[in-house]
């Protein structure tokens, strides 16, 4: 089975054009199956069933489970279309426990955006966060976008998400300002670049966010960039942005992904029954 996975990643590489972190994501859940199935035969039910099993036992929690589970269940589909297996086989992911995730408070929203930065990487670091809040961009995103891709007449900018899919995002003034102001500091294509101009690596532009958060005194919240990512999406909605947009502007291709994002706090619910009451409203 192991040339069949081989042959898998080759049409997902040539044919899907998906990422080089998808293919790392399909070799990881296919090599947690081998350690634990082995790779001899094409998989079976009960195979799969002590795939999770075994994940299970080896200590492994729901969460992580599914993600391994999502990367099989890919390579179980293309087996089925490529008549390898007679049944589309898939596995049903386990049910995780749905915890709320702490984004920004509106305390630390506003330390993050008066934040005044001194010298070249404050600076990189604080226009690309801000960038960040303001269109809801993966950070990968925003670390392979180039001038050219700016559109500051228009108010728009061009960005290459997953599966290499261009889209369209508009930004705000006051983020043109800031990236207008930012770009002046080095002559590079690449807006968010190492000193000199070459790709910044991730590992170091979150070296320099979790720098950031203690500078500006954020300390609680999930430190994670896809907190900004999560930030936006809820802010979007609750000011009463359309969640199909939504769906565009962050680039996903089903609005159950879009669904994950928002969360609707009590305060929330409480401002928006306050608008749209019957009662409230008559009286």
């Amino acid at each position: 089975m192991t040339a069949l996975f081989e042959q898998f990643l080759k049409e997902r590489t040539y044919i899907k054009n998906v990422s080089k972190n998808t293919l790392i994501f399909y070799r990881a859940s296919f090599k947690a199956y081998q350690k634990i199935i082995g790779s001899a035969t094409v998989p079976t039910k009960q195979d799969l069933n002590n795939f999770v099993i075994g994940l299970r036992e080896n200590g492994f929690k729901p969460v992580t489970c599914n993600t391994y589970i999502r990367g099989m269940n890919s390579f179980l589909t293309w087996l089925h279309e490529n008549e390898h297996t007679a049944e589309h086989l898939k596995i049903k992911q386990l049910k995780c426990e749905q915890r709320v995730i702490q984004t920004f408070s509106n305390a630390e929203l506003q330390r993050i955006i008066s934040f005044k930065p001194k010298g070249f990487y404050q600076q990189r670091i604080y226009t690309l966060v801000l960038l960040a809040i303001d269109t809801g961009c993966r950070i990968n995103e925003l670390l392979t976008l180039t001038r050219k891709k700016i559109d500051f007449e228009n108010l728009l900018m061009t960005v290459r998400g997953k599966g290499n899919k261009e889209r369209t995002i508009p930004i705000s003034v006051e983020a043109r300002k800031h990236l207008y102001k930012w770009l002046k500091n080095h002559p590079f294509d690449l807006v968010f670049c190492a000193k000199n101009g070459l790709r910044l690596l991730y590992d170091n532009c979150r070296r320099d966010y979790q720098k950031f958060l203690k500078k500006v005194g954020v300390e609680k919240c999930d430190q994670s960039f896809h907190a900004l990512r999560r930030l936006f999406a809820e802010q979007y909605v609750r000011n009463g942005g359309n969640l199909f947009y939504l769906m565009t502007v962050m680039g996903h291709n089903d609005i159950k992904t879009t669904k994950h994002y928002v969360r609707v706090d009590t305060e929330a619910l409480q401002e928006t029954h306050s608008k749209t009451s019957i009662l409230s409203r008559i009286r």
